[in-house]
């Protein structure tokens, strides 16, 4: 009888391991499963942050691209709205912001509608016709407000800034004297004080004519020619010439109007051993830094010795037409 009491209690202690043995095994099945859920969700989710991040990267670059920009390097998260929240690389900060993909132009000036109306109402000789330009007031109050909004800027190169002032003076000159044609004079406008009136703009500043030629340009680039491009509207300046001043053509340009304006004997009488020149030599002197005679000598068919003695000729304010 004790016999068969101890072996009942071996079956029963063997079938009670069994029974934990089977229900460890469930456990750990249960948990293997749930570990495989987890995977394939976060699988999933990796495979849809990969694409919101190529998403966003597209969105950025093309932002990037279209304004010509350069930004630190940020995480980006977009959301389905196209909003995004862009973390500092510290992690520390978060800001929402909407794309908006803008470019943005640098403009600089067409000079094409002046150089249609000097073609068509000056002569070759450089006459101007004032009464032609004045039925013509308001292409170059279109003009003159083009430039103004076209103002330099310091990027510009030297020609293309030097091509901006010399149209803006001799604009506003002829469109000054039109304004007050008929006049004898340009010295009969603003009570002989004409270069002073300030009324030519320029982005947000206004300039007298004196101010551009005076302390803007001469000051600034060193450039004797601009004696020849800026027109002062008398008998005795230098020509005003057909068509506007091109950065691509100024060098040329400003060396023609030199050579007609040394050569013209109406301005200028040169000979070896005197020269009798336009008081524009006299006013400026300063200007022609390598001295006036090597000046004229670059232009002249008549080769000046430097010793050669100057006068200076009278200079007629009548008007230019």
């Amino acid at each position: 009888m004790q016999k068969i009491s101890i072996v009942l209690a071996i079956f029963f202690i063997l079938g009670c391991t069994s029974n934990k043995k089977e229900e460890k095994f469930n456990i750990q099945s249960e948990s293997s499963t749930s570990i495989d859920t987890t995977h394939v969700k976060n699988t999933s989710d990796h495979t849809t942050v990969t694409d919101e991040k190529r998403e966003v990267k597209e969105i950025k670059d093309s932002v990037i691209e279209a304004n010509g920009l350069i930004e630190p390097e940020t995480a980006v998260k977009v959301s389905k709205d196209k909003e995004i929240v862009k973390e500092t690389n510290a992690g520390d900060k978060e800001e929402k912001k909407e794309i908006k993909i803008e470019v943005i132009e640098q403009k600089k000036p067409d000079h094409t509608a002046w150089d249609q109306l000097t073609k068509k109402h000056v002569s070759p000789l450089g006459k101007v016709n004032y009464n032609a330009f004045k039925s013509d007031i308001s292409k170059i109050d279109n003009y003159l407000a083009h430039l103004k909004n076209t103002p330099p800027t310091k990027d510009w190169t030297k020609n293309e800034k030097l091509a901006y002032w010399f149209n803006l003076y001799n604009a506003a000159t002829i469109h000054l004297i039109a304004n007050n044609y008929p006049v004898k004079s340009i010295k009969d406008i603003n009570n002989g004080k004409p270069w002073d009136k300030k009324f030519i703009e320029s982005g947000n500043n206004t300039y007298s004519l004196n101010q551009i030629e005076n302390s803007i340009v001469r000051p600034n680039f060193n450039e004797p020619r601009l004696h020849v491009a800026f027109n002062c509207a008398a008998i005795s300046c230098p020509k005003l010439m057909k068509g506007a001043f091109l950065p691509s053509k100024l060098n040329s340009q400003l060396n023609t109007l030199s050579k007609n304006w040394i050569t013209d004997s109406t301005k200028n009488k040169i000979s070896e051993k005197t020269i009798e020149i336009s008081k524009i030599f006299e006013w400026y002197k300063v200007d022609f830094k390598k001295g006036i005679i090597p000046f004229i000598n670059n232009f002249s068919t008549t080769k000046v010795d430097p010793n050669a003695e100057i006068k200076y000729l009278d200079y007629n304010w009548g008007l230019n037409d």
